[in-house]
């Protein structure tokens, strides 16, 4: 089973409320050991990243997108549920449309066994 907040979480990032996401997922973090700690890390910098997109801050985006790109690498294809590699593929998606100034929505966060 999931950690409550890890799904909370989940559930807010698909509504678009990054930052709200980012919060349940650091009390995760808080509370784990690795590799879970730099999933939680990844992930909640590649919500860092669409609180920056949503204000408008391309830059800002882009460099969390950069950190978060880092951890996620570091992890197995599939760790919590998240198919991390379609994941960090989606996210690397949106980033490079944003910058080139095409539209496309943000990432779903989509577990193997479903919410």
């Amino acid at each position: 089973m999931y950690p409550p907040a890890y799904l909370e979480g989940i559930k807010l990032f698909n509504e678009g409320h990054f930052w709200h996401a980012h919060e349940q997922w650091e009390a995760c973090w808080l509370q784990s050991a690795e590799p879970e700690a730099t999933f939680y890390k990844g992930i909640i910098q590649s919500a860092a990243a669409l609180v920056k997109w949503q204000q408008g801050n391309r830059r800002g985006m882009r460099r969390n997108w950069q950190k978060s790109q880092r951890k996620l690498e570091q992890l197995p294809a599939t760790l919590l549920g998240l198919d991390v590699r379609a994941f960090e593929h989606s996210m690397a998606q949106f980033v490079q449309q944003v910058e080139a100034e095409q539209s496309l929505p943000p990432p779903l966060i989509v577990l193997h066994s479903g919410l």
